[in-house]
């Protein structure tokens, strides 16, 4: 049994103002070319199809478009996508009907019996076969992201996911299927993950209470599909073949060094796993000046002066994304300016400019009293704001107007 697995689309995201519809168009193109030259029996996307709950009708025709040519040119491709905490489970689902009659299984909503008010687990136990065959290969365990309301209340969440999958497991064993390899395609951020200190656009849970523990959540599977982090990696605490695809594009500058793509797994009958990177290369990459660390207004100009110029013929689809890190020692209110006019003729999509001051030593917050505070003059509260923000003393020049400004402020006061 041969599948793709990928996750973490978020189709319809713009970065940082930037439209992006021709990125995801090439790189769905880029995937439907692998389906076509690899011809796995299934692709499972693990979520995140969306960046938002309420997509842009452009955002929803590439997805739909996708689908139709995969199957089309893929005979018998067999598709399982599940909802990310991106994604409106229910829209995601509202065309599940049609799409299965295309071999697309959607799960995004949690299906209850009515009787008992459970879930129906069953509904989430995908049989798979290869292409061409009616026989089934493996079971997919199709776990949709799952939200406090949809487990019993006072599970955690790694609870929740488990509860979840031994209900699967005990309706699996007693099944035609029992003997045959499992594959879980689900949506969770697992414990020994690695992520991005900053700028998580994963949407992690502040504290890791949204942390679950893979060895928890280990259910026997051959392979373990998962989406929400964007970092394509084996996720290292994890007892069996656990993967994150990672994210199809960037979708911060804290992900520059991300690589992109999908997971090739080959599963043979007795369980054993052949997992390959399928590289890809993103239409348009991130650029920032410098490369590491913060440049000084100076060097950031310079950096800029060596950028490829935009040309007539050149649309900008493939400019790269540009992120500035300026490090202040004093104010520099025309620098945003400058740095607009200088890459006007520019080969890049300039996203935003990050300004870094010196650590401030809160000298201030070391006043110990209000009466200590009164004791200061405005010009000395501000002469040490100024010093403990920027490492040196204010220059001549702005101490001048800064007395002026305080003293016209004083004496219209005196006038009331």
């Amino acid at each position: 049994m041969k599948l793709i697995h990928t996750a973490d689309w978020h189709l319809g995201n713009s970065f940082h103002g930037h439209q992006r519809q021709d990125e995801f168009q090439h790189f769905l193109d880029w995937l439907l070319e692998q389906l076509r030259l690899n011809r796995p029996d299934a692709l499972v996307v693990a979520g995140d199809v969306f960046d938002s709950a309420n997509p842009p009708a452009a955002a929803e025709q590439l997805l739909y478009d996708f689908l139709l040519r995969a199957t089309t040119d893929v005979k018998d491709l067999q598709v399982v996508v599940v909802a990310g905490n991106h994604d409106s489970a229910g829209r995601l689902e509202a065309p599940a009907e049609l799409l299965h009659r295309f071999n697309i299984y959607v799960r995004g909503t949690i299906r209850r019996n009515e009787e008992s008010d459970e879930p129906d687990f069953d509904h989430y136990i995908l049989p798979l076969g290869t292409l061409g065959s009616t026989e089934a290969e493996v079971v997919c365990f199709a776990l949709p992201y799952l939200r406090p309301s949809d487990y019993p209340a006072g599970m955690t969440v790694g609870e929740g996911i488990k509860w979840y999958l031994d209900n699967m497991v005990r309706l699996h064993r007693k099944s035609d299927f029992r003997k045959l390899p499992v594959v879980v395609a689900g949506h969770f951020y697992a414990a020994g993950a690695e992520v991005c200190e900053n700028e998580h656009s994963e949407r992690l849970v502040v504290g890791g209470q949204d942390c679950v523990a893979a060895g928890s959540v280990d259910c026997g599977a051959a392979y373990t599909a998962l989406g929400h982090i964007h970092k394509a990696q084996r996720v290292a605490d994890a007892k069996g073949e656990m993967y994150y695809a990672g994210s199809a594009l960037p979708m911060s500058f804290s992900e520059k060094r991300y690589s992109h793509g999908v997971q090739l797994v080959e599963i043979d009958d007795a369980g054993g796993v052949n997992v390959k990177r399928l590289e890809y290369s993103p239409l348009r990459g991130l650029l920032g000046i410098p490369d590491n660390g913060a440049a000084s207004p100076a060097e950031v100009l310079d950096a800029i002066d060596t950028l490829p110029r935009r040309t007539k013929d050149d649309d900008g689809c493939t400019w790269p994304y540009l992120e500035i890190r300026v490090r202040e020692t004093s104010p520099e209110p025309s620098l945003l300016h400058s740095v607009t006019e200088a890459l006007e003729d520019r080969a890049v999509h300039f996203c935003r400019m990050v300004r870094e001051v010196p650590a401030s030593k809160k000298s201030v917050a070391e006043i110990s009293s209000l009466e200590s505070l009164r004791q200061l003059s405005p010009m000395e509260i501000a002469l040490r704001i100024y010093g403990d923000s920027y490492a040196n003393p204010m220059p001549d020049g702005m101490r001048t107007r800064l007395e002026e400004a305080i003293t016209a402020a004083v004496e219209e006061d005196a006038d009331k």
